[in-house]
């Protein structure tokens, strides 16, 4: 078993590790996990990960949907976690477009359907959320329904400027290049100053498993990063892009946000024919690592949404 082991963060029940190969001989790690509940179980949730995030992150995550009865299916984005990269140094966030990694869920969720019962309902964080919805967007998935957690629909304070600039330095062939003024190397994050969560105990867990595996570790995103997730998010904006989709959806904003642009939920949610929003007052970007009571906050809504697609049976 090749999973990042750390105290505290226990293995799900029945966890196995796959791997697949994507587009440009990309190989991609995929874990899926049985339900623990006694009987048949309510269907599949399909973890999506944000930028920089990896399946051991997820642990936690994992056994609480196990619990609920359901098959869990998370993945390790192409260029992140232990996940092969397409730049020589793996510290850099790196995408040449969106559109690869929904070509390696695509492919992920058609290799492992045999192990993944319907109904599947996703469940996105942050870049996850992007991803999530392009592939819907495109049609290369089909849901049930979805929540998305802090979605990455627009980025904090990218301006036209800098959108600008990363499309000209992917059109030099500067893609892989660090984006300006980002972090070009890991260090351990200070709790005090982190943007994304107030639990201290999951926030040490998470750094915990990057200092006990460096391969986990990444650094600030490149010019192509930027200028790829730029692309994916405006063509949320374009009118229709998204009425099509017509499973349930959550889209939970936190309050507290500091990374991605909250008023971009506002928009899409406006085009989801049967979209509920909430906002969790309070809560930093990582909703799900966050502390107890924001987390119970999410998944009150989450159980709801999952309750109309895959009832819960009687224990």
């Amino acid at each position: 078993m090749a999973f990042v082991r750390v105290p505290g963060n226990d293995i799900p029940e029945g966890a196995e590790e796959h791997w697949l190969e994507g587009r440009g001989g990309v190989k991609v790690r995929v874990m899926t996990a049985p339900s623990t509940r006694p009987g048949a179980p309510r269907g599949s949730v399909i973890v999506a990960p944000g930028r920089t995030e990896f399946i051991e992150k997820y642990f936690e995550v994992t056994r609480e949907l196990q619990q609920r009865g359901f098959v869990v299916f998370c993945i390790d984005w192409r260029g992140q976690g232990l996940s092969g990269r397409e730049v020589e140094n793996s510290l850099k966030g790196h995408l040449s477009s969106f559109d690869d990694p929904v070509n390696d869920l695509s492919t992920a969720l058609k290799l492992l359907g045999a192990k993944l019962p319907r109904p599947h309902i996703g469940l996105a964080h942050s870049m996850g959320g992007a991803i999530i919805l392009r592939a819907l967007q495109t049609r290369r998935i089909e849901l049930d329904a979805a929540a998305f957690s802090a979605p990455m629909w627009g980025i904090a304070g990218l301006k036209e400027g800098a959108k600008k600039y990363v499309r000209f330095m992917v059109s030099l062939g500067a893609g892989g290049q660090f984006a300006p003024g980002v972090e070009k190397k890991w260090k351990r994050e200070n709790f005090k100053k982190n943007p994304v969560t107030q639990d201290r105990e999951r926030h040490a867990r998470a750094q915990g498993l990057i200092a006990e595996e460096p391969r986990l570790a990444l650094a600030g995103p490149t010019n192509g990063w930027v200028a790829a997730s730029a692309d994916a998010t405006e063509s949320f904006l374009q009118p229709n892009a998204l009425a099509h989709i017509r499973i349930p959806v959550l889209i939970a904003t936190a309050g507290a946000e500091q990374l991605v642009d909250n008023a971009s939920h506002d928009v899409v949610a406006a085009q989801l024919p049967d979209a509920r929003h909430i906002t969790i007052a309070g809560a930093k970007h990582e909703i799900l690592m966050e502390l107890d009571q924001y987390r119970q906050e999410f998944w009150t809504a989450f159980d709801e949404l999952a309750g109309r697609v895959a009832p819960a049976t009687a224990q």
